[in-house]
């Protein structure tokens, strides 16, 4: 099992880690973003991880198509990194997400 805060590695790509969320870098021009987990940035598709953010966490998204950082910092998520070190899904650990939340992780890609 993954330790807190430690991305699978191609040896345990099934299995998840748990962090917190510091905040989300990315670029439109480049299609490639950073969540930023436990001071870490982990990458990712840059749109995909800002729709499944807002969807999971809302109020995401802010005028001129940036990311509300208060909206996500502090957040402690579960998540996976494939073998090629990309993130791959992630849910929220929140007692006061919603239950179909909970019950779905949200898989980017």
């Amino acid at each position: 099992m993954a330790r807190r805060g430690s991305p699978s590695t191609s040896a345990d790509k099934n299995s998840q880690s748990h962090g917190v969320i510091d905040g989300f870098m990315g670029s439109w021009g480049s299609g490639l973003g950073y969540l930023i987990i436990d001071g870490q940035p982990v990458p990712c598709d840059n749109a995909g991880m800002v729709r499944a953010l807002d969807a999971c966490f809302g109020n995401v998204i802010s005028p001129g198509h940036t990311v509300s950082q208060e909206s996500i910092a502090g957040r402690e998520i579960w998540y996976s990194v494939g073998p090629c070190g990309v993130l791959e899904s992630f849910g929220p650990v929140d007692d006061d997400s919603p239950a179909d939340e909970k019950e779905a992780p949200l898989v980017m890609g």
